[in-house]
């Protein structure tokens, strides 16, 4: 009769080659992933977290660390991330006092401190002999405040103030107390405006990105530091609806409630990246900014080592996983640990987006309802760590073979041993017995 848990020979071919395929699909997989590392975009696992969806959705988001763009969104959070990552850039290329002051006046502002009684006043500052003729007093005739700009008969200099800012309004007023027109203009005049142009300039090329980040946050990236030309509106829109979102999320239990609860998580994703986008490209420009103060032996010495987070470790071990259990199921080496191991980690990726009633559908152009080919992938693995493939062909079966004539070796070394023992035990027994003490005993 014949065994009918044995599988006929065409059964165990397709097996093998099911095995290597998934192998080959999920070593492609990290290799591309690897291969993206040094693109500009390199790959990371972020999107697919923060869009997780199902019972594990909060456990995945989280693990993307910021997963709403919040933190880019707070100029206090942000702030401290850059002087943490400034400090760790300063300590890893070993910037000599000059390229620190350079990466200072990149982070801070180009400005000048000028002493104001026993205090400092950091400002924005461009020679002016005098002010138009018949102007003594620049704020009356402008009606701006001496707190944004202030001219200094004495220096013969005029200055604007790197707190509050110099707005384009207020330039505009400052340049209208010229009445003459342009043919009809005097030196002092065509001086003043020159120098009240150049200095609204100086303290845009001046600005460092604390200071634009304050700006981009308050709604005028140009213009900063004055509490009255916040403009909150869209970030507090943006968290009110966070929050609708959410607690219409928890209630939502009818298709149509998810529709339209699809049709809202579209258009928060579109806020967000209106709001966290111009922030993002404001830290790449910074981070670049301050590469560029690097010496080409600065830069022999590589790339700044990153802070350990969740994504990063989400992002390595993805990567490492589908790589190494790639590799493992590929050859053959390991295989029942490799296909219980990369069943786990689809199964997670499963969990991420699973495709179950009343759950929002993923992005893409699949469509799946309770089985998806990751699912699918996990089941064949499971099936796949349940038999010994790998003994079947791969590096399993040439260990096995090695392991087997070992022990074969071995075993038969014990039994060629056992009986010159025996035989010399007898041999010293019978000699013992007939020595004359063995006689006299």
């Amino acid at each position: 009769m014949k065994d009918p848990y044995r599988l006929a020979l065409p059964a165990l071919i397709l097996v093998v080659v099911l095995r290597m395929a998934i192998g080959w699909q999920l070593l492609y997989e990290g290799l591309w992933k690897i291969d993206t590392l040094n693109s500009p975009k390199p790959w990371s696992a972020v999107g697919y977290l923060k869009n997780s969806q199902g019972p594990l959705r909060v456990v995945f988001r989280e693990m993307s660390g910021d997963p709403d763009d919040l933190g880019w969104l707070d100029y206090d959070t942000t702030s401290a991330k850059w002087d943490d990552w400034l400090e760790r850039f300063s300590s890893h290329y070993q910037l000599d006092d000059k390229q620190k002051g350079s990466l200072h006046r990149i982070v801070n502002g180009s400005y000048s401190t000028i002493k104001v009684g026993k205090g400092t006043r950091k400002v924005y500052v461009e020679a002016l002999d005098q002010l138009p003729n018949g102007i003594t007093d620049l704020k009356a005739a402008s009606r701006v405040s001496d707190r944004v700009v202030w001219f200094d008969a004495k220096a013969k200099r005029i200055y604007v103030d790197a707190v509050e800012h110099l707005k384009p309004d207020e330039l505009e007023k400052l340049k209208s107390i010229v009445k003459t027109k342009v043919a009809d203009r005097n030196a002092t005049e065509k001086a003043y405006l020159t120098a009240v142009q150049k200095v609204f300039d100086r303290q845009k090329k001046g600005m460092g990105f604390k200071e634009k980040l304050l700006g981009a946050l308050k709604g005028d990236p140009d213009l900063v530091g004055n509490e009255d030309w916040q403009r909150v509106g869209k970030l507090q829109e943006y968290k009110e609806r966070l929050i609708r979102y959410e607690n219409a999320r928890a209630k939502a239990d009818q298709d149509f409630e998810w529709d339209h609860l699809d049709h809202a998580w579209g258009e928060l994703q579109t806020l967000r990246a209106e709001l966290s986008g111009p922030i993002k490209a404001m830290d790449d420009e910074l981070k670049d900014k301050a590469k560029s103060i690097l010496t080409l032996n600065q830069l022999s010495m590589g790339p700044m080592p990153g802070r350990w987070s969740k994504l990063e470790f989400a992002d390595q071990s993805t990567i490492i996983g589908l790589t190494v259990f790639g590799i493992m199921l590929l050859l053959g080496l390991g295989t029942r640990i490799a296909a219980l191991g990369g069943a786990v980690m689809l199964f997670n990726f499963y969990m991420a987006m699973p495709p179950w009633p009343g759950v929002p559908a993923a992005p893409g152009p699949e469509h799946s309802y309770v089985i998806n080919k990751n699912l699918i992938e996990v089941l064949a693995l499971l099936g796949i760590a349940a038999m010994p493939t790998g003994s079947w062909f791969g590096v399993d079966a040439i260990l096995a073979r090695l392991c087997g004539s070992c022990c074969k070796r071995k075993s038969e070394t014990v039994e060629l041993t056992e009986p010159v023992t025996d035989a010399a035990e007898t041999a010293d027994k019978k000699a013992a017995s007939e020595s004359p003490s063995g006689a006299d005993s």
